[in-house]
């Protein structure tokens, strides 16, 4: 009975087999989208649900070399549905730089003229070798890309890669990446939200979803998961990008059940290739990539540099053209290119004596997904102290990565007609004056004493020592001295020594407080003390060289150091990062505590 159970289902499994489940469709596919002259790529037409077809054997495209290679058969059964598929390959071989347009190749299948897609491939001189970048929607000139290489599958049904724009940059500069995750397409599943990557030394912008695509690698039809982000390195020396692992559940070739080998080696033959399968978890990691990251260059840095690293150009405006008195302006200036937007400071005013000024507003608008390109606008809200004809300059200097060295863009002061508008204290202290001017004369003079009697005619009284010259006299020395102390002791605030006071003050309060800080304010809290104590509240990008460069233990150094990473983790890492438990938030007081006042 088991037997004839075997022969029943296999019969059934071979009349599937007559069914065709799929229509009949002509697809074609590059190797590469991208090469250079002399260097050749392959065009795979994939003809499904046909046991012959013709195909021409060259293709006519001005510029390119088109011959065809070979023919190859696949019959593949997932589940018992039946697929087969004829492969052609064409070589092509570029003779000139330029872009192409590929025609649809016609496919002849019995009486049926199948057209398959047309495709386009770049091709860039051989002295260049810049193919065009690989990422879509993306700026050219930084996105990653291959390189034209064809990433290597060596025959596995599902691998992944990273790719970057390049493998040396400087701390805090953006670098665009793309996680892609291939999978052969005889297999079926279903892939996870996005990769996981955690790692120290760097901070990873929210990964964005890239529409699948399909790619031939190899001679293989693959399906392609991409995720695009920004990778921003937060200290020199080497840095290593660990593997970012994708989960998917896939639906691999498995082993037939017991009896069903031995069934079909009584006819001769084997079980064929894909008729059983199996759903598995599976977890596709990229390879671990180093990269080498270097300081902040220091010759010809900007007193005014703010971290900006990257391509810009600045435009400016200014609204309204007339400001009556004390009315404000608002200076417009659009910071636009590709970097690292979210780090980067504000302009600086140039020549803004006579106006008073206030922080900026920031706005940016990104025009990509992962915030590398885009532009930023800055709103400076200005009144005029005295009649102007002009707004104030404006200066903006960043690093260029590619060339190493420090940028600026000027503005001219814009044209403006601003009046100045008298200020509330001089209208306060106008108003007694104009109270005094406008009393009576009469009632400001003394009446007449009667004769005979003291403070009269008959006597006098020398007005140095008169009472109310004396009491007149005392309060003015008294304002004298108050004013004086006053005076001295704010020149003894700003002085190095004072400031130097006010800050150790400030420290201790705020590390007292941090004690007993919740702990998902731990970090923040701790990293702002740190910057109090380095004095670079202003330019964050500083605190690394500063901790390396201070007069403590190494231990300290790394605690520090640790704590800085911690704080870029938790701000910017996909996976985020844990608060720190007791022990290392009381390693992290102690190394604060030992920062040099």
């Amino acid at each position: 009975m088991h037997r004839l159970f075997i022969i029943f289902v296999a019969a059934f499994a071979f009349f599937l087999c007559g069914i065709s489940l799929f229509a009949q469709e002509a697809t074609a596919g590059l190797s590469s989208p991208a090469t250079v002259v002399g260097r050749p790529v392959e065009i795979v037409v994939t003809v499904r649900d046909a046991r012959s077809a013709e195909v021409p054997q060259s293709l006519n495209v001005p510029g390119l070399r088109i011959e065809l290679l070979g023919r190859s058969t696949r019959f593949e059964m997932n589940n018992f549905k039946i697929t087969s598929s004829l492969t052609y390959t064409y070589s092509v071989l570029p003779q000139q730089a330029g872009e192409f347009d590929i025609p649809a190749v016609e496919v002849r299948v019995g009486d049926k003229t199948l057209k398959t897609n047309p495709l386009r491939i770049s091709v860039a001189d051989a002295s260049a070798m810049q193919p065009p970048q690989g990422l879509p929607n993306a700026p050219a000139p930084q996105m990653p890309s291959s390189g034209g290489q064809v990433p290597r599958s060596n025959g596995l049904p599902y691998f992944g890669e990273l790719v970057l724009s390049k493998k040396k940059a400087f701390v805090g500069e953006v670098i665009p990446a793309e996680f892609r995750y291939y999978f052969n397409s005889s297999i079926g599943g279903e892939v996870g939200d996005r990769p996981n990557l955690v790692g120290e030394g760097f901070t990873v912008q929210k990964l964005a979803n890239v529409p699948k695509r399909e790619q031939i690698v190899n001679g293989e039809n693959y399906i392609v998961f991409a995720f695009q982000t920004a990778i921003t390195p937060a200290k020199s020396g080497p840095l290593e990008i660990p593997p970012a692992k994708l989960e998917a559940r896939l639906q691999l070739p498995g082993s037939a059940p017991a009896g069903f080998d031995d069934f079909f080696r009584q006819f001769g033959g084997i079980a064929p290739p894909g008729m059983f399968t199996n759903m598995q978890e599976v977890g596709i990691e990229t390879a671990p990539t180093a990269l080498e990251i270097s300081p902040l260059p220091k010759p010809g840095r900007p007193d005014d540099f703010s971290g900006a690293i990257g391509k810009f150009k600045m435009e400016a405006s200014v609204s309204p053209k007339k400001a009556g008195p004390g009315d404000p302006v608002t200076l417009r200036v659009v910071i636009s290119g590709q970097g690292n937007f979210e780090a980067m400071g504000s302009p600086a005013l140039v020549g803004d004596e006579e106006w008073r000024s206030y922080p900026p507003s920031e706005k940016f608008q990104s025009s990509d997904s992962i915030n590398y390109a885009g532009e930023k606008v800055y709103e400076f809200l200005l009144v005029a102290r005295t009649d102007q004809q002009q707004t104030p300059g404006i200066r903006f200097s960043y690093l260029d990565p590619e060339t190493g060295k420090y940028e600026i863009l000027t503005q001219n002061p814009l044209p403006v007609q601003a009046r100045a508008g008298q200020s509330a204290a001089q209208t306060t202290e106008a108003a007694p004056d104009q109270k005094k001017t406008d009393a009576p004369e009469s009632a400001s003079t003394p009446n007449p004493a009667p004769a005979g009697k003291a403070g009269g005619a008959s006597s006098w009284t020398s007005i140095l020592v008169h009472p109310a010259f004396l009491m007149a006299n005392a309060s003015l020395g008294v304002i004298w001295i108050l004013a004086l102390l006053v005076i001295v002791i704010r020149r003894q605030a700003a002085s190095p020594a004072g400031l130097r006071r006010k800050k150790i003050q400030r420290l201790k309060a705020d590390l007292a407080r941090l004690e007993s800080c919740p702990e998902k304010e731990f970090t923040s809290r701790a990293v702002a003390c740190l910057l109090t104590a380095l004095d670079t509240e202003s330019n964050p990008l500083e605190a690394g060289a500063l901790v390396a460069g201070l007069a403590v233990d190494d231990q300290t150094k790394a605690q520090l150091a640790n704590l800085l990473s911690r704080d870029e983790e938790l701000k910017y890492s996909v996976g985020g990062t844990k608060a720190p438990d007791r022990d290392t938030r009381a390693k992290i007081l102690s190394a604060l505590k030992k920062i040099p006042a």
